[in-house]
């Protein structure tokens, strides 16, 4: 047994974030947001017994982001320039505590957005007391432990 991990991660979840590479991507989406998936041997885990932002805390809690850039994209559904879902700020901070560093984010439209989903290594299925959502988390390099 393991000590201090988050009981929503899964073997199936950490298999999967293990066997990813740096510079892959992961989708999360939550409530009746839909990506397009790369084809049948893409993996989809269902978490939707969990909000987002207990997803991305255990997701963060093992995955490392990419250091370069933004490693987090979220799909930007709103129709005022300024206007952002709750759980946009909340991913950001919990990114934020997870890295200890303030973690870049990017949003796209939803075909670009759909375009970078299709090259996701698995796609994690949250539920959402919003709005549906829908992001997607660059793997990095673990840094050494010191």
């Amino acid at each position: 047994m393991l000590k201090n991990l988050d009981p929503i991660l899964s073997g199936a979840l950490l298999s999967v974030l293990d066997d990813m590479q740096p510079g892959q991507w992961l989708t999360l989406t939550a409530g009746g947001a839909t990506t397009p998936q790369r084809g049948p041997d893409h993996t989809v885990i269902d978490l939707t017994h969990v909000s987002t932002e207990a997803a991305v805390t255990a997701i963060l809690s093992v995955l490392p982001l990419d250091r370069s850039g933004a490693p987090i994209v979220y799909l930007d559904n709103a129709e005022e320039v300024d206007e952002l879902p709750d759980v946009v700020f909340a991913v950001c901070g919990i990114a934020a505590d997870a890295e200890l560093r303030r973690v870049p984010m990017s949003r796209l439209d939803e075909a670009d957005f759909a375009t970078l989903a299709r090259q996701s290594e698995v796609t994690v299925r949250s539920r959402c007391d919003g709005e549906p959502s829908a992001f997607l988390l660059r793997k990095g390099e673990a840094l050494a432990a010191v």
